[in-house]
């Protein structure tokens, strides 16, 4: 949420002082709740790390996904426009 919200709080022009004033305050939220969620987890469920850790990686690699397509597509276009570039010296 907060990725999207970053780059259309700069489109619509929120002054600097209230955006950076409701990220510390989002950030703070966050983090307090999810740490309390996480003593919470732990104090009430018996291993929870065994299904919290799996999730976790879950959460990462899927996050991941988007930075390695686009390393992909790169990759694919550098090597088009470098066979572009060797037909056109071989003419």
């Amino acid at each position: 949420m907060r990725t999207v919200l970053n780059p259309l709080a700069g489109a619509v022009k929120v002054p600097a002082r209230t955006f950076t004033l409701w990220q510390i305050i989002g950030g703070l939220l966050w983090t307090v709740g999810l740490v309390l969620t996480g003593y919470a987890l732990g104090s009430s469920i018996t291993g929870v790390d065994r299904y919290l850790l799996p999730l976790v990686g879950a959460v990462v690699a899927v996050s991941l996904l988007p930075l390695a397509l686009e390393i992909l597509r790169s990759r694919r276009r550098s090597r088009t426009t470098t066979r572009s570039a060797q037909r056109q010296a071989h003419r």
